[in-house]
């Protein structure tokens, strides 16, 4: 393995600008319901991108996005914006920051909403969140909404009719834990579970717990201290994940004095690919998954094992 891959890899740079400014959010003690609210400003001005469902101009150099992992929303406008030449031009006027981040806190809000309730999202809501006199950066608005979605809570938007434009919220890379009861009652951690298993991967499949929460540090998470959106981050990330199976938490043999270190656990081995989350947190860092040469490799590893166990499967012997 390259000896700098782990070291310039585990780096979340634009995670760091936007857990500092939704920390700010902490000592106002933002409600549960309007936690959607905070976390899109955070991500606005953070120019967050994690593999958006929809591209809009500032996100055309951004990395490959996962295989599937953000749905089918990208058609929304397609045939507004190719058939009408204002609405084209409209995409590339100015809309101010303060602006653009109220709308995309209003929708990031609704979609918040829809995933706790268990209810279908559709275009019409969406865009009467948007307002008439913002309708032609709808585009840009349900991109940014729908990356906050995908890096803060680990919730996907899918396209489940194309027909009235409606979509369902579900966890993402095949998570199925969404940790609702657990931290912040009603808000996903399925984010930080994902964030998580990205750490551990790319760090070698085995982490320090030092290592860890130098990260989440710079995340804003601190052992001992509440977060506004994920409870005492300690307890659910060594209690909870780890007894919803996501999480290995061991001591490390021999140390004196003790210390501990975090695998995956057989859940995140059983639901999800190395692969999936080694492209997550490629989009995240905007690098090609193939940048981290040694994890790309084992990654592709466990998909040809995934396939020939698959294959082995369907191979049922007669009786």
């Amino acid at each position: 393995m390259d000896p700098t891959e782990n070291s310039q890899s585990l780096n979340l740079p634009d995670s760091t600008q936007f857990q500092r400014e939704a920390r700010s959010q902490e000592g106002a003690q933002v409600p549960v319901a309007e936690v959607g609210e905070a976390e899109a400003t955070a991500t606005a001005s953070g120019d967050v991108s994690a593999g958006g469902m929809l591209s809009s101009p500032q996100r055309a150099e951004r990395a490959s996005s996962p295989p599937n992992a953000l749905g089918s929303i990208a058609g929304l406008l397609s045939t507004e914006a190719s058939g009408n030449p204002l609405r084209r031009m409209a995409n590339l006027m100015f809309i101010p920051r303060d602006i653009l981040n109220r709308k995309v806190m209003s929708l990031v809000k609704l979609l918040l909403l829809k995933y706790q309730m268990n209810q279908l999202a559709t275009k019409a809501e969406m865009l009467d969140r948007v307002t008439p006199d913002y309708e032609m950066f709808f585009h840009v608005i349900s991109s940014e909404a729908t990356d906050c979605m995908w890096l803060l809570f680990g919730i996907e938007v899918m396209e489940v009719d194309p027909r009235v434009h409606s979509y369902s919220l579900v966890t993402a890379l095949g998570i199925t834990y969404d940790g609702m009861q657990h931290g912040t009652p009603g808000i996903p951690k399925t984010g930080l579970v994902i964030i998580m298993l990205c750490i551990i991967f790319i760090g070698g499949n085995c982490v320090s717990e030092q290592e860890i929460w130098h990260l989440l540090n710079s995340m804003g998470l601190y052992a001992g201290r509440n977060h506004f959106m994920y409870g005492e981050p300690r307890s659910l990330i060594t209690e909870h994940f780890v007894q919803e199976g996501y999480l290995e938490y061991r001591q490390v043999p021999g140390s004196n004095p003790p210390s501990h270190e975090f695998l995956w656990g057989p859940r995140a081995h059983a639901e999800t690919t190395k692969m999936k989350i080694l492209n997550y947190f490629a989009s995240i860092v905007r690098r090609d998954p193939r940048s981290y040469p040694s994890r790309y490799a084992e990654a592709l590893a466990d998909e040809l094992q995934r396939l020939r166990a698959r294959i082995t499967q369907q191979r049922i012997p007669l009786p």
